[in-house]
């Protein structure tokens, strides 16, 4: 794959303005002077949302991670003034909003595999519930198992990309598992949509097999999109006991994944190529 993506990134397009702002990327978050790791955040029971605005930038600007709350990508405390100020159909409540900057202080939403990533293997975030409780790695593993039935298998190729130096981001807006970038959305838009199979054994998990109309719908919204299409297969050991949230945890490195490339072909682009 990391092939693929170097031979990929020559070919495409980059978006024609990037704010300045959103400009200067690095591959992971590194400490910043004055603001001590980890970062804070609280999970809601569905999402993991991060409101210090340096700790949103510090997320965004090294790796990509997250995505504003009410916005498309980027929170407003990311954007510049005149973007902040533009009003939402979504309004929040006055508790929320500061009347002496006149913008509303939107925070960054993590999903479930980039937050855990954070906590386990990065081990820069600070997860907390409702009520101000420091959730640990195992607690959080159990919680978002709960809330994602498909989230071991999804962590797993969340790991297989991120090795890859993809930059990830949440899929259901196209229907699949993840939405893959080169060096982030504010420079190209995604390459590929993820959709992940679940295999135990050497048989596909039945919870999680796509029937040929199922792959025509995925093939039909990549083509609508400009996209391809990315088949990630996890192999779980035949050892394995998927009910056992401890085992599984402590055997994530046993896991491996395998990729399926789909490619639709682009009569246009192949006549002017020629």
């Amino acid at each position: 794959m990391a092939a693929k993506c170097n031979l990929f990134a020559f070919s495409l397009k980059p978006k024609k303005k990037t704010p300045p702002e959103l400009s200067q990327t690095l591959p992971l978050p590194v400490p910043v002077a004055g603001e001590p790791l980890p970062i804070e955040a609280i999970f809601t029971g569905y999402t993991i949302d991060v409101v210090n605005p340096v700790d949103i930038r510090l997320l965004c600007l090294n790796g990509g991670f997250g995505q504003g709350m009410l916005s498309r990508a980027f929170p407003v405390c990311m954007t510049n003034a005149r973007h902040a100020t533009r009003k939402r159909k979504r309004h929040l409540p006055a508790s929320t909003q500061d009347p002496s900057a006149g913008m509303i202080e939107e925070p960054l939403c993590l999903f479930l595999e980039e937050a855990f990533f954070l906590m386990h293997v990065l081990n820069i975030l600070c997860l907390k519930d409702t009520r101000g409780n420091t959730i640990s790695v195992a607690q959080a593993f159990a919680k978002f198992r709960k809330v994602k039935r498909n989230f071991l298998a999804c962590f797993c190729a969340y790991l297989y990309l991120k090795s890859k130096n993809w930059i990830i981001k949440s899929g259901i807006k196209f229907g699949g598992d993840f939405v893959i970038y080169v060096k982030g959305p504010q420079f190209y838009h995604a390459s590929y949509i993820v959709l992940i199979q679940e295999v135990f054994d050497g048989a596909e998990m039945l919870t999680a097999a796509i029937d040929g109309l199922d792959f025509q719908g995925f093939n039909r919204i990549a083509e609508t999109t400009g996209k391809d299409l990315l088949f990630l297969e996890v192999h779980y050991p035949s050892a394995l006991d998927l009910s056992d949230d401890a085992a599984c945890l402590e055997r994530v490195k046993d896991v491996h994944v395998a990729e399926t490339f789909t490619k639709h072909h682009n009569y246009l682009a192949a006549r002017n190529h020629a």
